[in-house]
């Protein structure tokens, strides 16, 4: 059984997001800066890296930082998670 709450080893797996039509590849972070606003995952975008945890049917994505440098999060409503098996 997942534990959604926590890191995966290795590559995590994959999720499709309808709004845009793309798949996502996400996996563990070891990004301090992350980790400390409990973002465990390092989700594969077009121009690099964002920060989210990514459960069941949501992800949530730091897509900004706000005035304090605290993230500011976007909830997608994805589909078709995979996790890849090690």
């Amino acid at each position: 059984m997942i534990d959604y709450d926590k890191p995966f080893a290795g590559d995590a797996g994959r999720f499709y997001l309808p709004e845009t039509r793309r798949w996502f590849t996400f996996r563990p972070t070891d990004n301090a800066w992350a980790l400390q606003h409990d973002l465990i995952h390092a989700i594969d975008v077009l121009d690099g890296v964002r920060f989210g945890v990514v459960r069941k049917g949501i992800a949530y994505v730091a897509t900004d930082e706000d005035q304090y440098g605290n993230p500011v999060l976007d909830r997608w409503t994805i589909t078709k998670r995979t996790v890849l098996s090690s």
